[in-house]
Protein backbone atom coordinates (compact mmCIF):
# COMPACT_ATOMS: atom_id res chain seq x y z
CA UNK A 1 0.00 0.00 0.00
CA UNK A 2 1.06 3.59 -0.54
CA UNK A 3 0.30 6.16 2.14
CA UNK A 4 -2.99 7.29 0.57
CA UNK A 5 -4.23 3.72 0.20
CA UNK A 6 -3.20 2.85 3.76
CA UNK A 7 -4.83 5.89 5.34
CA UNK A 8 -8.07 5.54 3.41
CA UNK A 9 -8.24 1.84 4.23
CA UNK A 10 -7.83 2.73 7.90
CA UNK A 11 -10.61 5.33 7.62
CA UNK A 12 -12.90 2.76 5.96
CA UNK A 13 -12.19 0.05 8.52
CA UNK A 14 -10.55 -2.16 5.91
CA UNK A 15 -7.39 -4.27 6.33
CA UNK A 16 -4.08 -2.41 6.20
CA UNK A 17 -0.57 -3.70 5.63
CA UNK A 18 0.36 -1.87 8.83
CA UNK A 19 -1.18 0.75 11.09
CA UNK A 20 -0.51 4.25 9.70
CA UNK A 21 0.88 6.99 11.93
CA UNK A 22 0.29 10.73 12.22
CA UNK A 23 2.23 13.02 14.54
CA UNK A 24 2.85 16.76 14.47
CA UNK A 25 4.37 19.62 16.44
CA UNK A 26 4.68 23.39 16.38
CA UNK A 27 7.87 24.54 14.69
CA UNK A 28 9.88 27.47 16.09
CA UNK A 29 8.41 30.91 15.26
CA UNK A 30 11.02 31.55 12.57
CA UNK A 31 9.57 28.52 10.73
CA UNK A 32 5.92 29.56 10.97
CA UNK A 33 5.56 30.85 7.40
CA UNK A 34 7.41 31.18 4.14
CA UNK A 35 10.24 29.01 2.80
CA UNK A 36 11.41 28.21 6.32
CA UNK A 37 8.02 26.70 7.14
CA UNK A 38 8.00 24.66 3.94
CA UNK A 39 11.41 23.18 4.68
CA UNK A 40 10.45 22.53 8.32
CA UNK A 41 7.41 20.50 7.26
CA UNK A 42 9.36 18.55 4.64
CA UNK A 43 12.23 17.83 7.05
CA UNK A 44 9.74 16.61 9.65
CA UNK A 45 8.06 14.36 7.10
CA UNK A 46 11.30 12.82 5.88
CA UNK A 47 12.77 12.47 9.39
CA UNK A 48 9.72 10.73 10.85
CA UNK A 49 8.13 8.86 7.94
CA UNK A 50 4.57 9.69 9.04
CA UNK A 51 1.68 8.52 6.86
CA UNK A 52 -0.18 11.84 7.17
CA UNK A 53 1.52 15.23 7.05
CA UNK A 54 -0.38 17.86 9.02
CA UNK A 55 0.33 21.41 7.89
CA UNK A 56 0.46 23.64 10.94
CA UNK A 57 -1.61 26.82 11.06
CA UNK A 58 0.01 29.69 12.90
CA UNK A 59 -2.25 32.28 11.21
CA UNK A 60 -4.56 32.51 14.20
CA UNK A 61 -7.86 34.28 13.67
CA UNK A 62 -7.67 38.05 14.07
CA UNK A 63 -10.33 40.69 14.56
CA UNK A 64 -9.18 44.27 14.87
CA UNK A 65 -12.08 45.61 16.95
CA UNK A 66 -12.09 45.48 20.76
CA UNK A 67 -14.76 43.60 22.68
CA UNK A 68 -15.52 45.56 25.83
CA UNK A 69 -19.25 44.79 26.02
CA UNK A 70 -21.56 42.03 24.74
CA UNK A 71 -22.86 44.36 22.02
CA UNK A 72 -19.42 44.52 20.38
CA UNK A 73 -19.79 40.97 19.03
CA UNK A 74 -22.46 42.21 16.63
CA UNK A 75 -19.81 44.17 14.69
CA UNK A 76 -17.87 41.07 13.61
CA UNK A 77 -18.04 40.27 9.91
CA UNK A 78 -16.61 37.36 7.91
CA UNK A 79 -12.97 37.75 6.81
CA UNK A 80 -12.00 36.76 3.29
CA UNK A 81 -9.77 33.72 3.06
CA UNK A 82 -7.33 35.37 0.66
CA UNK A 83 -6.56 38.36 2.86
CA UNK A 84 -2.83 38.80 3.58
CA UNK A 85 -3.06 37.22 7.04
CA UNK A 86 -4.60 33.91 5.92
CA UNK A 87 -2.82 33.94 2.57
CA UNK A 88 0.36 32.94 4.40
CA UNK A 89 -1.31 29.66 5.36
CA UNK A 90 -2.61 29.09 1.84
CA UNK A 91 0.83 29.76 0.39
CA UNK A 92 2.32 27.23 2.80
CA UNK A 93 -0.25 24.58 1.86
CA UNK A 94 0.41 25.09 -1.84
CA UNK A 95 4.19 25.08 -1.47
CA UNK A 96 4.20 21.85 0.57
CA UNK A 97 1.75 20.26 -1.85
CA UNK A 98 3.89 21.25 -4.80
CA UNK A 99 6.91 19.60 -3.18
CA UNK A 100 5.39 16.30 -2.04
CA UNK A 101 2.69 15.90 -4.69
CA UNK A 102 0.50 12.89 -3.95
CA UNK A 103 3.16 11.05 -1.96
CA UNK A 104 1.43 11.60 1.39
CA UNK A 105 -2.02 12.82 2.48
CA UNK A 106 -1.85 16.47 3.54
CA UNK A 107 -4.09 17.84 6.28
CA UNK A 108 -4.55 21.59 6.61
CA UNK A 109 -5.09 22.68 10.21
CA UNK A 110 -8.24 24.71 10.89
CA UNK A 111 -8.87 25.98 14.39
CA UNK A 112 -12.55 25.58 15.26
CA UNK A 113 -15.29 28.17 15.61
CA UNK A 114 -15.06 28.74 19.36
CA UNK A 115 -11.28 28.86 19.64
CA UNK A 116 -10.97 31.03 16.52
CA UNK A 117 -13.40 33.53 18.06
CA UNK A 118 -11.33 33.31 21.23
CA UNK A 119 -8.16 34.03 19.24
CA UNK A 120 -9.85 36.90 17.42
CA UNK A 121 -10.74 38.61 20.68
CA UNK A 122 -7.48 37.87 22.50
CA UNK A 123 -6.44 41.39 23.41
CA UNK A 124 -5.57 42.74 26.87
CA UNK A 125 -8.64 44.98 26.94
CA UNK A 126 -10.87 41.99 26.19
CA UNK A 127 -10.11 40.23 29.48
CA UNK A 128 -12.98 40.08 31.95
CA UNK A 129 -12.47 38.71 35.45
CA UNK A 130 -9.32 36.99 34.25
CA UNK A 131 -11.05 35.30 31.30
CA UNK A 132 -11.27 36.05 27.60
CA UNK A 133 -14.42 38.01 26.78
CA UNK A 134 -15.98 35.19 24.77
CA UNK A 135 -15.85 32.84 27.75
CA UNK A 136 -17.48 35.34 30.09
CA UNK A 137 -20.09 36.48 27.58
CA UNK A 138 -21.07 32.95 26.59
CA UNK A 139 -21.68 32.34 30.27
CA UNK A 140 -23.60 35.57 30.92
CA UNK A 141 -25.19 36.73 27.64
CA UNK A 142 -24.61 33.92 25.12
CA UNK A 143 -27.00 35.18 22.44
CA UNK A 144 -24.88 38.32 22.09
CA UNK A 145 -21.90 36.27 20.87
CA UNK A 146 -23.84 34.55 18.07
CA UNK A 147 -23.07 37.16 15.34
CA UNK A 148 -19.33 36.74 15.90
CA UNK A 149 -19.52 32.95 15.95
CA UNK A 150 -21.49 33.01 12.71
CA UNK A 151 -19.00 35.36 11.03
CA UNK A 152 -16.05 33.27 12.16
CA UNK A 153 -17.67 30.03 11.02
CA UNK A 154 -18.37 31.44 7.58
CA UNK A 155 -14.73 32.51 7.39
CA UNK A 156 -13.52 29.06 8.42
CA UNK A 157 -15.56 27.38 5.71
CA UNK A 158 -14.10 29.65 3.05
CA UNK A 159 -10.58 29.24 4.44
CA UNK A 160 -10.90 25.44 4.58
CA UNK A 161 -12.13 25.22 1.00
CA UNK A 162 -9.27 27.48 -0.08
CA UNK A 163 -6.82 25.11 1.66
CA UNK A 164 -8.28 22.18 -0.29
CA UNK A 165 -7.97 24.16 -3.51
CA UNK A 166 -4.34 24.94 -2.62
CA UNK A 167 -3.49 21.25 -2.44
CA UNK A 168 -4.55 19.87 0.95
CA UNK A 169 -6.25 16.49 0.74
CA UNK A 170 -8.18 16.98 3.95
CA UNK A 171 -8.83 19.14 6.99
CA UNK A 172 -7.80 18.72 10.61
CA UNK A 173 -10.47 20.60 12.57
CA UNK A 174 -9.64 21.53 16.15
CA UNK A 175 -12.84 21.77 18.19
CA UNK A 176 -12.81 23.31 21.63
CA UNK A 177 -15.32 24.44 24.23
CA UNK A 178 -16.64 21.07 25.40
CA UNK A 179 -14.36 20.80 28.42
CA UNK A 180 -16.30 20.07 31.60
CA UNK A 181 -14.83 23.08 33.41
CA UNK A 182 -15.47 25.70 30.70
CA UNK A 183 -19.23 25.80 30.09
CA UNK A 184 -22.27 23.95 31.32
CA UNK A 185 -23.62 21.38 28.90
CA UNK A 186 -26.55 23.52 27.75
CA UNK A 187 -24.30 26.44 26.81
CA UNK A 188 -22.04 24.18 24.81
CA UNK A 189 -24.89 22.40 23.01
CA UNK A 190 -26.84 25.58 22.25
CA UNK A 191 -24.10 28.10 21.52
CA UNK A 192 -20.83 26.33 20.64
CA UNK A 193 -21.72 23.06 18.98
CA UNK A 194 -24.02 24.48 16.24
CA UNK A 195 -21.14 26.41 14.70
CA UNK A 196 -18.79 23.43 14.69
CA UNK A 197 -21.55 21.46 12.97
CA UNK A 198 -22.10 24.22 10.43
CA UNK A 199 -18.44 24.12 9.39
CA UNK A 200 -18.00 20.35 9.47
CA UNK A 201 -21.18 19.58 7.57
CA UNK A 202 -20.04 21.82 4.76
CA UNK A 203 -16.50 20.44 4.71
CA UNK A 204 -17.75 16.85 4.65
CA UNK A 205 -19.19 17.63 1.21
CA UNK A 206 -15.74 18.45 -0.15
CA UNK A 207 -13.27 15.96 1.35
CA UNK A 208 -13.12 12.33 2.41
CA UNK A 209 -10.34 13.10 4.89
CA UNK A 210 -11.83 15.12 7.72
CA UNK A 211 -10.14 14.64 11.08
CA UNK A 212 -11.86 15.94 14.22
CA UNK A 213 -9.51 16.91 17.03
CA UNK A 214 -11.30 17.52 20.33
CA UNK A 215 -8.89 19.78 22.14
CA UNK A 216 -7.98 20.14 25.82
CA UNK A 217 -8.57 17.92 28.81
CA UNK A 218 -11.64 16.33 30.39
CA UNK A 219 -13.93 16.88 27.44
CA UNK A 220 -17.49 15.56 27.40
CA UNK A 221 -16.74 13.21 24.54
CA UNK A 222 -20.31 11.96 23.91
CA UNK A 223 -21.42 15.51 23.07
CA UNK A 224 -19.29 15.26 19.91
CA UNK A 225 -20.65 11.89 18.78
CA UNK A 226 -22.66 13.34 15.88
CA UNK A 227 -19.89 15.60 14.53
CA UNK A 228 -19.26 14.82 10.83
CA UNK A 229 -15.74 13.44 10.41
CA UNK A 230 -13.78 10.44 9.22
CA UNK A 231 -11.42 10.09 12.19
CA UNK A 232 -11.38 11.39 15.76
CA UNK A 233 -8.49 12.47 17.98
CA UNK A 234 -8.66 13.54 21.64
CA UNK A 235 -6.55 13.52 24.83
CA UNK A 236 -6.89 9.93 25.99
CA UNK A 237 -4.46 10.52 28.85
CA UNK A 238 -6.12 13.72 30.14
CA UNK A 239 -9.70 12.57 30.25
CA UNK A 240 -12.09 9.78 31.07
CA UNK A 241 -12.32 7.97 27.73
CA UNK A 242 -10.00 5.24 26.46
CA UNK A 243 -9.40 4.43 22.81
CA UNK A 244 -12.03 1.72 23.01
CA UNK A 245 -14.48 4.06 24.74
CA UNK A 246 -14.04 6.56 21.93
CA UNK A 247 -14.59 3.98 19.24
CA UNK A 248 -17.79 2.88 20.95
CA UNK A 249 -18.99 6.50 21.05
CA UNK A 250 -18.04 7.54 17.51
CA UNK A 251 -17.92 4.24 15.61
CA UNK A 252 -15.24 5.80 13.45
CA UNK A 253 -11.50 5.48 13.02
CA UNK A 254 -9.53 6.65 16.04
CA UNK A 255 -6.30 8.65 15.75
CA UNK A 256 -4.04 8.84 18.79
CA UNK A 257 -3.06 6.70 21.72
CA UNK A 258 0.20 8.20 23.03
CA UNK A 259 0.58 10.87 25.70
CA UNK A 260 1.93 14.04 24.06
CA UNK A 261 3.37 15.63 27.20
CA UNK A 262 4.81 13.19 29.72
CA UNK A 263 4.27 9.80 28.13
CA UNK A 264 6.59 7.21 26.71
CA UNK A 265 7.18 8.94 23.37
CA UNK A 266 8.45 12.02 25.25
CA UNK A 267 10.25 10.49 28.22
CA UNK A 268 10.56 6.72 27.67
CA UNK A 269 13.46 4.69 26.36
CA UNK A 270 13.64 3.33 22.84
CA UNK A 271 12.56 -0.05 24.15
CA UNK A 272 9.64 1.54 26.02
CA UNK A 273 8.40 3.26 22.88
CA UNK A 274 8.56 0.13 20.78
CA UNK A 275 6.92 -1.99 23.48
CA UNK A 276 4.06 0.42 24.24
CA UNK A 277 3.19 1.00 20.57
CA UNK A 278 3.21 -2.73 19.87
CA UNK A 279 1.09 -3.52 22.93
CA UNK A 280 -1.39 -0.75 22.07
CA UNK A 281 -1.92 -1.98 18.53
CA UNK A 282 -2.26 -5.57 19.63
CA UNK A 283 -4.86 -4.55 22.22
CA UNK A 284 -6.86 -2.19 20.01
CA UNK A 285 -6.45 -3.96 16.69
CA UNK A 286 -5.12 -2.89 13.31
CA UNK A 287 -8.42 -1.73 11.82
CA UNK A 288 -9.94 1.72 12.31
CA UNK A 289 -6.76 2.96 13.96
CA UNK A 290 -4.13 5.58 13.16
CA UNK A 291 -1.30 5.84 15.67
CA UNK A 292 -0.74 9.34 17.01
CA UNK A 293 -0.60 11.43 20.15
CA UNK A 294 -3.20 13.15 22.31
CA UNK A 295 -2.31 16.50 20.76
CA UNK A 296 0.74 18.42 19.55
CA UNK A 297 4.10 16.99 20.56
CA UNK A 298 6.72 19.26 22.17
CA UNK A 299 8.62 21.37 19.65
CA UNK A 300 11.97 20.18 20.98
CA UNK A 301 11.24 16.44 20.89
CA UNK A 302 13.78 14.31 19.06
CA UNK A 303 12.51 13.26 15.66
CA UNK A 304 14.12 9.88 16.32
CA UNK A 305 11.55 9.22 19.05
CA UNK A 306 8.73 9.82 16.60
CA UNK A 307 10.43 7.63 14.01
CA UNK A 308 10.69 4.82 16.56
CA UNK A 309 6.93 4.97 17.17
CA UNK A 310 6.19 5.04 13.43
CA UNK A 311 8.48 2.08 12.80
CA UNK A 312 7.04 0.16 15.74
CA UNK A 313 3.57 0.52 14.23
CA UNK A 314 4.91 -0.88 10.95
CA UNK A 315 6.13 -4.01 12.63
CA UNK A 316 3.36 -4.57 15.20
Amino acid sequence: MNKHERVRAALAGKPVDYVPSAFWLHFPPIQAFGPEAVEAHLDFYHDTGVDILKIMNEALYRNEGPVTSPNDWSHWKPIRAHNPHFQRLLDLVKAVSDRVGDEVPLLATIHGSFISTFHGSKRPENTIQGHNAITEHLRSTPAAVVPALRAVSETLIELSLACLEAGAHGIYYGAQGGEAHRFDETTFVDYVKPWDLMVLRELAKHTDLLVLHICKDHVRLPLYADYPCHAVNWAVHEGDYSLNDGQAIFRKTILGGLDDRSGVIVEGSDVDIQRDVTDMIRAFGKRCFILGADCTLPTEISRQRIRLAVDAARHA
